[in-house]
């Protein structure tokens, strides 16, 4: 049996959140490369000393100065086990820990909002064709060796995108399969090895990532980037961003 890790405490600098600004928007937890924040009930807090180096890299992140740098009794910052945890997390596909599933969400995202722009008609003769090519959509519900994966391509986008897009069928979607997912609610372990698996199954080429604007969203990339590593070949994603308001606010390849 191997002997506990004696762990040392000192006075040193190391993050401190106040919950009382923190909107748990998540920005702080992307921006921290040792993995030492996560979002639980809907509030950033540091889940382990020894990962947090006090640096202070996720501070300039925060949106509601939320966070600042202390000095107090803490453990030791330690490297080696900030790697064992990012290896960890990188081998269950849930880097930065799905701590975040509380129904009372306070992310700025689930703020409601109301756009009162003026709705414009465009000449259209006819109804408008859905290109929707499959059924289900629905990461969690679709088969991995469904014939519709037979494809080049794939387009991945989050719950909201192709609502808030008005011309996602024609702009985006014809001619893929889709699958479709909420990042912040709908993506755990069982979603990432079906991801993984449809890519390794078929011939897929090129993604298009379609995510909205807000910060929850943007966790897919950090869950997306290890399996593609995983795959074996290249494949080429094309992100596109959508704002709350329905435009396009940045569209990009990597």
């Amino acid at each position: 049996m191997t002997e506990a890790k004696q762990v040392k405490k000192v006075v040193r600098k190391i993050i401190e959140i106040d919950e009382d600004l923190c909107t748990g928007c998540g920005k702080c937890v992307t921006s921290c490369a040792e993995g030492a924040l996560a979002i639980i009930d809907g509030k950033a807090k540091v889940i382990n000393d020894v990962f947090c180096d006090g640096l202070g890299a996720c501070i300039g992140e925060c949106p509601e100065d939320a966070l600042r740098i202390i000095e107090r009794e803490a453990a030791e910052f330690d490297e080696e086990a900030v790697e064992e945890y990012l290896e960890k997390l990188k081998e269950n596909k849930s880097s930065i820990q799905q701590s975040t599933h509380s129904h009372q969400c306070n992310c700025p995202s689930s703020q409601p909002m109301v756009f009162e722009g003026k709705w414009e008609e465009t000449e259209i003769t006819g109804d408008i064709p859905s290109a929707l090519r499959q059924w289900p959509t629905k990461l969690t519900l679709v088969n991995p060796n469904a014939p519709y994966f037979n494809n080049k391509e794939l387009v991945i986008a989050s719950d909201c995108s192709p609502f808030a897009y008005g011309d996602f069928h024609r702009k985006i979607l014809r001619g893929k399969p889709l699958v479709t997912v909420c990042p912040m609610l709908g993506l755990g372990e069982v979603e990432l090895e079906k991801l993984e698996q449809i890519l390794k199954l078929n011939p897929i080429e090129n993604i298009q990532l379609v995510l909205m604007e807000v910060p929850c969203c943007q966790k897919i990339n950090m869950f997306l980037d290890p399996i593609l590593q995983t795959i074996g070949r290249k494949i080429f994603v094309e992100k596109t961003i959508i704002g709350r308001d329905g435009s396009i606010i940045k569209s990009q390849n990597g």
